[in-house]
Order: C-alpha cells, then sequence, then structure tokens
C-alpha cells in the first residue's frame, strides 16, 4: 500500500534536524524547483522503462539516484510501484541491500551481525522502503545481501550465505547472469553492484585478501548461523589495466566505465579529469558497441538518465575483450601499487 506523503511542515522538521536549517533550505529550493520544473509520475517511469527494453516478465536488478532524477511523485514508494507495475508479477524486481556504506573489511570489524530480517539496507533510501515491503525476500549474507520481488525472486536469492564469496557464480549475480531475460536498470547512477560479479567472472587477481574468515549471522528464524566468507580487498579491484599511448606500463581505468560509460555526461567528467587512454581508443567506444549487440539502451527521465543493460549481450562484447587485457598485463596488478592511484570516483 503507497504511504502518505509527509505534510511541508513534517518535511521542514525532519529536514532540519537531519541537514541543519540552511542545508535544509537549499535542499527545499533544489526540491521546489525539481518539483516545478522535473515532475515525474509512474506512467513516466513505466515509459522510460519501456523505451529502455524492460516489458513484463522481464527480471530486472536496479540501481537508483532517486534525487538525481528530479521530483518524483510518490517518492521512493512511487518509483517502486512503477518498477513492479513495469515488469508485473510475471516479472522480477531486484535491489541490493547492502548493510553497510564502507567496504567489507571495514563492516565485519565494526561487529555488527547482520539480521536478515531487520539489518537496514544502506544502499540507498529506495532499497530501504523496498526491503521493508511484505511481499519482498532477502538473500542471506553477511555484507552484501539482495532483495527480490516476484516470480522467480526465491530462486535467484537461496543459499546466498553458502557461496564463499559474495558475487561469484553461486549467488543471486551468478544466477542473474545465466539467465536470458535478465537487466541491469540505471537510473541517473552507473553499474554499481553487477560490476563485482563481472570482476570475480574474470578472476580479477586483486580481488580478495588471503584469509577466510568465519562470520555471525541471524537467519529467517532468528537462529544464529556461522558463514564462512573471503573479503574483498579495498579500492584495488576497481581498477585495470589498458595500454598506455606508449612502450611504458598501462594505464588505469575504472572497470565500471569499461562495462559502460554511464549517466550521460560521465565521459565529459573522465576527460575533465585528464583521462584519454589515447592507447586504447576503444575505451570511449563501448557505448557504441554495446548499441550495436542490443545490450543498451538509455533515454531521458525527468533531470536525468535511465539506462538498460541486458547482461547477456553486455558478458559477449566485453568479457573477451577484458580476459585478453587481463593477460597481457595481468603482471601489472599489484594490491599495493594500485592502491596508490587512489579512490575510484563516484
Amino acid at each position: 500500500m503507497r504511504a502518505e506523503e509527509p505534510s511541508w511542515g513534517d518535511r521542514v522538521r525532519v529536514a532540519r534536524e537531519k541537514h541543519g536549517l540552511t542545508r535544509a533550505f537549499r535542499r527545499w529550493v533544489t526540491r521546489t524547483r525539481d518539483r516545478l520544473l522535473w515532475s515525474i509520475d509512474q506512467q513516466q517511469i513505466i515509459e522510460a522503462l519501456r523505451a529502455i527494453g524492460i516489458e513484463r516478465g522481464a527480471v530486472i536488478v536496479v540501481h537508483s539516484a532517486l534525487s538525481q532524477l528530479g521530483y518524483v511523485k510518490g517518492g521512493a514508494q512511487g518509483l517502486i510501484d512503477a518498477l513492479l507495475e513495469a515488469v508485473g508479477p510475471e516479472g522480477t524486481v531486484l535491489m541490493p541491500s547492502f548493510p553497510m556504506t564502507g567496504s567489507q573489511r571495514e563492516f565485519l570489524d565494526s561487529g555488527v551481525v547482520f539480521d536478515v530480517r531487520s539489518t537496514p539496507s544502506r544502499s540507498g533510501e529506495v532499497t530501504e522502503i523496498f526491503r521493508r515491503r511484505p511481499d519482498v525476500l532477502r538473500s542471506l549474507h553477511p555484507t552484501n545481501p539482495v532483495c527480490g520481488w516476484g516470480r522467480y525472486a526465491s530462486e535467484i536469492l537461496r543459499d546466498h550465505h553458502r557461496s564463499l564469496t559474495a558475487f561469484g557464480h553461486e549467488t543471486p549475480y551468478g544466477r542473474l547472469a545465466g539467465r536470458d531475460d535478465t537487466f541491469i536498470v540505471m537510473l541517473q547512477t552507473h553499474i554499481r553492484s553487477f560490476q563485482h560479479h563481472f570482476e570475480e567472472r574474470v578472476g580479477l587477481p586483486t580481488l580478495f585478501m588471503p584469509q577466510v574468515r568465519t562470520v555471525p549471522v541471524i537467519d529467517e528464524t532468528g537462529n544464529r548461523r556461522e558463514v564462512q566468507m573471503r573479503v574483498r580487498r579495498e579500492y584495488a579491484p576497481y581498477f585495470m589495466a589498458v595500454p598506455s599511448a606508449g612502450s611504458g606500463p598501462p594505464e588505469w581505468a575504472e572497470i565500471r566505465d569499461f562495462l559502460v560509460i554511464f549517466p550521460t555526461g560521465r565521459e565529459a567528467e573522465l576527460r575533465a579529469q585528464g583521462m584519454r587512454f589515447e592507447g586504447y581508443p576503444r575505451f570511449w567506444r563501448v557505448n557504441e558497441e554495446l548499441k550495436q549487440a542490443g545490450a543498451f539502451k538509455h533515454t531521458r527521465l525527468g533531470r536525468g538518465d535511465v539506462g538498460a543493460l541486458h547482461v547477456r549481450p553486455l558478458l559477449g562484447v566485453v568479457e573477451p575483450e577484458f580476459r585478453r587485457l587481463l593477460e597481457r598485463f595481468r603482471s601489472y596488478y599489484d594490491p599495493e601499487e594500485i592502491n596508490k592511484l587512489g579512490r575510484p570516483t563516484t
């Protein structure tokens, strides 16, 4: 059932408590502008999804930056209602519901025990509201659970805790990669969590710390379990080596941009940062190759962009090339050296 929108006074009070009066005023100005110029309703969201190839019965993994789209009528719940309506009960909607905002290591070291029934999602407001729906399931994993609704949710989410890694073949992400009807929907954001399955899929050598950790979790019946998991390194797995213009060592690119350069404006942002990749001009052609393969479509929605990646064709375009580059430059994949590049951009 759709939640009633808070009153203007309630919004001001909550905003003041969270952000301070000055920041609350700025947020109010932005929200008012968006409401006047970039107001989006449920039907417009569904039409945008249809324009990028999302039909009833599709399996979609959704990543969203809600505030970047404009004023969405009904807020996060309005967006969720549109997503569910777009695929219908014969389809499936999935979202990450990670209980952390930092790294796996930081979260595990904090001592927080993940409870699949109640631990909030820190993957954004939309994911937390989605998680709280009574008809939504959640996979059992200490750091990277996934929520799902619809026909195939149970099948895709099952036994996540049995995988030694969070994004491998025997996880929701691995099962999504094995289907023909799976799309990644990006609402003014990039590919995000599916990138990590790709990193595991190709055997990126910088991925994991050497130890296997035993981690407690609480399952849907309230029982405490012990889960074995390998922990991802920080920062280093986000980068890949591509040819430089000369004969020296390779340049380093973020893997998410190798998969797709999105949202619109990301290419200009990269070039403004001094990224030229003159030794690897194919880097700038990935979007066109994906479109030609039927793997990528995008359109405007409000003041942002919505894109869809069809997973099977996406992997068909990027995976063989990545494996070739990985073998060519494998000796350069030193985690400590890569970490000196700094954090990946967000």
